[in-house]
């Protein structure tokens, strides 16, 4: 081979790998191959029998994906799951791999990024020409759905969770609404590192559905309670608010309706707390999520003059932002 043909291979292999790795993951995921491999190696023949596939296709497929970095070949047909690979198995508890189940598998999902050339040429997202209805109400209607979507925004956010507790300033018998808290991870980690403190889990009804059972009959009850409704409408009176990765969910005019409301509902000096990873940081991940929010709901990430113009917009006074020991910042204003 020449050295010209050389330069020109090296060139299109990542190329390639970008190219096709989307694709073969879509049918790795649906074929639900992950799942068929345990601890120990597995042969891709036997397996490809035992699932009703062509074995010639299935071997062929599991030597890409090992190129691509997924799974690890150990003898001429067999293969055996590494760390990359084992996070798209099923069920299995592990933060990561409920992501992967609940945002990369579902078959709900592709069908909106088979539609991002549009969207980029229209700046619209998607998602409710795809499923015929908001992202919200899709969830209100797919109990199965919202319960994986749930669980893996749970997971995912679990070691987040205290960091966010320590970084905010609360004092004792201070009132504090979690904003679309979902099933009450971070409250709970709120009114477990802050005593003193009280709190309102307030989300919409399908999100509430399987709220974190120590805010409901737990110790933890008696200092909090569960409140349905929409942020866009109404919050709650209190001394603080809390959104958790809520803002990048919106568009900047709906975002400055839920501030607004926190404005208003908000008692003399009521902080708000907004969490998020901030666009302008060095982490590959955040770019990627930005797109993602914006195929999902048509949201984005931020960065700190952004959210100081949304806290404006609505009335509010920025006041600074504070880093965790995460990629995640606490953006707070007050009233």
């Amino acid at each position: 081979m020449t050295d010209h043909q050389t330069i020109v291979f090296e060139t299109m292999d990542p190329l390639f790998k970008h190219m096709l790795s989307s694709y073969l993951l879509r049918t790795t995921l649906v074929l639900g191959l992950p799942d068929l491999i345990g601890d120990e190696p597995a042969d891709v023949t036997e397996l490809a029998r035992t699932a009703g596939l062509d074995p010639d296709l299935t071997a062929r497929l599991f030597r890409a994906l090992q190129g691509l970095g997924f799974f690890h070949q150990t003898g001429p047909d067999t293969y055996a799951h590494n760390d990359l690979s084992r996070l798209l198995r099923t069920n299995t508890g592990d933060a990561s791999a409920e992501v992967v189940s609940g945002f990369l598998k579902p078959e709900w999902m592709w069908p909106l990024w088979e539609k991002f050339t549009d969207a980029v040429r229209t700046g619209i997202s998607p998602f409710s020409s795809v499923h015929g209805k908001d992202f919200y109400s899709f969830l209100g209607e797919a109990p199965a759905v919202a319960e994986n979507f749930n669980r893996a925004m749970t997971l995912s956010m679990a070691p987040i969770s205290p960091l966010v507790a320590q970084a905010l300033d609360l004092g004792a018998g201070d009132h504090l609404v979690d904003v679309g808290g979902g099933q009450g991870a971070q409250l709970r980690a709120v009114l477990e590192h802050h005593p003193g403190a009280r709190g309102t889990l307030f989300d919409l009804d399908v999100a509430l559905t399987d709220a974190d059972p120590e805010l409901r009959t737990g110790v933890l009850a008696e200092r909090c309670e569960i409140v349905a409704g929409d942020a866009r409408e109404s919050v709650p009176a209190a001394d603080a608010y809390l959104m958790r990765m809520v803002m990048h969910n919106w568009d900047d005019d709906t975002c400055v309706q839920i501030l607004s409301r926190c404005a208003e509902a908000g008692n003399e000096g009521a902080r708000v707390f907004v969490v998020e990873a901030l666009r302008s940081d060095d982490y590959a991940f955040v770019p990627l999520m930005d797109l993602q929010m914006f195929m999902l709901v048509g949201g984005k990430e931020r960065d700190e003059d952004e959210f100081a113009a949304l806290f404006e917009r609505a009335g509010l006074r920025y006041v600074g932002t504070r880093e965790t020991p995460s990629a995640f910042h606490v953006i707070e204003a007050r009233r």
